[in-house]
């Protein structure tokens, strides 16, 4: 339920619709996805309470903050630059963007493939044996070029 939420929105603003709820929730879905995805009973506990004071949905849920826990000190006022923090397993070398797919070369030799939007894994390509320092996208966004350390350049089917 809580996916096909996100995509309704993101369809509304892919499209040029913008109004204080649509961006609020935009923001507060990006930036607490994964404590909503891993357990979305804790949301009055664990993701309004931090939302912005001047959230659009810390205003229409005060009822229910005034009844959990309570921020005391350092809440921030607006919605950060920052609105997704993605945390990967190893160490990332080099990244490259192409429309709504991220891919990272890493330390371990391992290249995640990640959606642009939610920051959400959609892959995980491994065969390097020393860190990825280079990647490239083809201009259909078929294939995928990467060079390691360890002397190898790959050639990927992504079709993505």
């Amino acid at each position: 339920m809580l996916v096909s939420f996100m995509i309704s929105i993101f369809t509304f603003v892919q499209a040029g619709g913008s109004c204080k709820w649509v961006d609020d929730s935009q923001y507060f879905l990006l930036e607490y996805f994964d404590i909503i995805h891993d357990s979305p009973s804790h949301i009055y506990h664990s993701v309004f309470p931090f939302s912005p004071s001047s959230s659009w949905l810390r205003t229409c849920y005060s009822a229910e903050l005034s009844q959990k826990v309570r921020v005391v000190k350092g809440l921030p006022a607006e919605w950060g630059e920052c609105f997704r923090t993605v945390t990967l397993g190893t160490s990332p070398f080099i990244l490259v963007c192409w429309k709504d797919i991220i891919a990272v070369g890493c330390s371990n030799g391992a290249i995640i493939i990640l959606d642009r939007i939610t920051g959400s894994q959609k892959a995980v390509l491994s065969g390097h044996t020393s860190p990825v320092r280079s990647i490239t996208f083809s201009s259909d966004v078929t294939s995928l070029v990467s060079g390691g350390w360890g002397k190898t350049i790959k050639l990927w089917d992504v079709q993505m």
